[in-house]
């Protein structure tokens, strides 16, 4: 636990909050940066360079974060809309794409897409333990999110990405709840694709999304579409040169793409997130928060170990975990609106309470939780 980080979330004066899987708590740099943005806008007109800044700065610390390249990594206003652009850019042979049961429903229904299309023939949906043996000669695509939306179960990603390459196949991962609490090495992992958001671990607002993607395949991808900043001579691209942006007019004469991932940004991101973002993500890194993944790993361990206590059936499996643990109940909407009576944040799901905490909860909290589970459970007999 990091006590200087706890004082620069003013939601944790209030609550409990266990709920980083739906949401992060935003700190006050995050607030700040945000303030600072809209106020500066408010005065002086759009920061345009500001922004434009914002988003190189994602770039460079989601790289760093991650172990790639800035050139390796695309941004966007959201985690679909990144998937659905690289998906349909990718040099997909046409074969069966493979899903876990356990994504979000976000990949499954893109897969859905492809084959609606016609770019794929078939859409496999297998339980995670069974998709490594799922791959053959026939899969063009596999899909799996790095950590379960609801199981919180890990995936292997590094035994399916050898397995999908053996088979000629791509591997896209989604880390939506992984990236933030937990250590990501997209080469050592050897994962083709790897795309987040910016509204969970990594505690910033939405409208953010950041995607690796392998450098060798960025140079293969070919864009359905392209926009005024997806190309060689964009403004944006002469402002990072260090040239006036509209000295001369734009050639629409001829299309050439950027070289990388940016030439899968096709036109103006919400600028406002992304410099969101980049202070969140000096947030998280200035603050070690995937170095301590060990501590917030093990609180997600006692949390199942409390609910055990109690009765409880933690649909969660155990020891293979990142830092979500999903407990079964008849009424978690009731049980759910109970703890927030406590002033304890957590997420009601489908037959399930699901709790997630971060670097910055503490053992004192989960056992806060404890008591107010066994509270809201007695309230609900």
């Amino acid at each position: 636990m990091s006590l200087r980080a706890r004082s620069q979330i003013r939601l944790l004066e209030k609550y409990v909050y266990l709920d980083n899987a739906s949401a992060g708590p935003l700190p006050e740099p995050v607030v700040a940066r945000v303030g600072e943005f809209v106020r500066e806008w408010e005065k002086k007109g759009e920061p345009w360079e500001e922004g434009i800044h914002g988003i190189e700065g994602v770039r460079r610390l989601f790289a760093k974060m991650v172990n790639a390249k800035p050139d390796e990594v695309a941004c966007f206003p959201g985690v679909t809309y990144g998937l659905g652009i690289i998906l349909s850019s990718l040099p997909l042979r046409k074969g069966n794409v493979i899903v876990g049961d356990h994504n979000f429903p976000t990949s499954i229904f893109l897969a859905r897409s492809l084959q609606a299309r016609g770019l794929v023939k078939d859409v496999r949906t297998v339980k995670l333990s069974e998709a490594e043996e799922a791959i053959d000669d026939e899969t063009a695509l596999v899909m799996i999110d790095y950590v379960g939306w609801l199981s919180g179960e890990v995936a292997d990603l590094r035994a399916l990405a050898e397995e999908a390459h053996k088979h000629g196949a791509l591997l896209v991962v989604d880390a939506f709840h992984a990236a933030g609490v937990m250590p990501i090495d997209v080469k050592g992992l050897e994962v083709d694709v790897l795309v987040t958001g910016s509204y969970k671990w990594l505690m910033s607002i939405h409208g953010a999304a950041v995607a690796y993607i392998r450098e060798e395949l960025v140079n293969s991808l070919e864009p359905v579409f392209a926009g005024w900043l997806s190309v060689e001579d964009s403004v944006v691209a002469r402002m990072l040169r260090g040239e006036p942006e509209f000295s001369r007019p734009i050639d629409t004469s001829r299309l050439e793409l950027l070289k990388g991932a940016r030439k899968l940004e096709p036109g103006t991101l919400p600028l406002l997130s992304f410099v969101a973002l980049e202070e969140a993500l000096k947030f998280v890194l200035d603050n070690d928060a995937l170095g301590h993944y060990p501590h917030t790993w093990k609180l997600a361990e006692k949390i199942a170990e409390e609910a055990e206590a109690l009765g409880l059936e933690v649909y969660t499996p155990r020891k293979r975990h990142a830092a979500i643990v999903s407990l079964r109940l008849k009424d978690p909407m009731r049980i759910a609106e109970a703890l927030e009576r406590r002033k304890i944040r957590v997420a009601a799901r489908p037959g399930l309470i699901r709790v997630s905490p971060h670097f910055y909860n503490s053992k004192e909290d989960v056992e806060i939780f404890a008591e107010g589970l066994r509270g809201a459970l007695r309230e609900s007999l």
